[in-house]
């Protein structure tokens, strides 16, 4: 079914996509298995921002990375995970990836990042293989979306303890309104994605709108390419 939205977040949740877009007014969400499921239902999107990693060197860390730790700094810079090099995006295990990335550029790689690196592939392949989907998926991160909104500042708060959830949303209502936040929250099942993973979507809508008004901004200033030609930056 294809859904008439021109402007989406995405947030990995439960292993699938979350997604968020505005319509007649209201905040709506579906929950996509594969990337490709994600970007059929919306097939009509101009923007589709979403909190992965897209565009990996070649070796050694993307400057990306370092730039969001800065801009989110103090505890939650740890939030911002390592993006995976692109010689290991094959990689079948955490022993071989952390092999074949040491080898590369001397960094081992870790179990947590690991956990996320089938979902790094999953948008690495979509993007290389389908030009017109590089002109409509942009990366963004939550923690880098929340902090833009609290002023330039990195909120200090988990967001998985009830005062940072809290603060968080209220940064949200501010934006949309309380009751379009309550109500999405309220509609979207713990089956379908935690609480915190309903706010990192909102979070990355919130960057999507911007980047549809030509008002966001990128880390770094002046977005590169990687070897595959995609672009290596994240906008908030």
């Amino acid at each position: 079914m294809n859904v008439q939205s021109h402007i989406i977040g995405v947030d990995g949740a439960k292993g699938a996509w979350l997604a968020v877009w505005q319509q007649d007014g209201e905040l709506r969400h579906r929950v996509y298995a594969t990337p490709e499921h994600l970007l059929a239902a919306h097939e009509s999107a101009r923007i589709i921002a979403v909190d992965i990693p897209m565009g990996l060197t070649d070796a050694g860390p993307r400057p990306t990375d370092k730039l969001a730790r800065q801009f989110v700094g103090g505890k939650r810079a740890s939030s911002i995970f390592s993006a995976p090099i692109r010689g290991i995006i094959d990689a079948t295990s955490q022993p071989e990836a952390s092999r074949r990335h040491r080898a590369i550029d001397g960094r081992g790689y870790g179990a947590q990042a690991f956990g996320i690196l089938p979902y790094v592939r999953a948008w690495d392949t979509l993007l290389r293989l389908n030009p017109s989907a590089r002109q409509r998926v942009y990366e963004v991160h939550p923690e880098v979306s929340f902090a833009a909104m609290n002023g330039g500042s990195g909120i200090v708060l988990g967001k998985k303890t009830r005062d940072g959830a809290r603060y968080r949303a209220s940064l949200l209502c501010k934006e949309f309104g309380v009751d379009s936040v309550s109500g999405l929250i309220e509609r979207v099942s713990l089956r379908e994605a935690a609480p915190d993973d309903v706010l990192d979507a909102l979070a990355a809508f919130w960057s999507a709108r911007r980047i549809a008004s030509d008002t966001a901004l990128t880390l770094p200033a002046l977005p590169a390419a990687d070897s595959e030609g995609l672009r290596m930056a994240i906008h908030y």
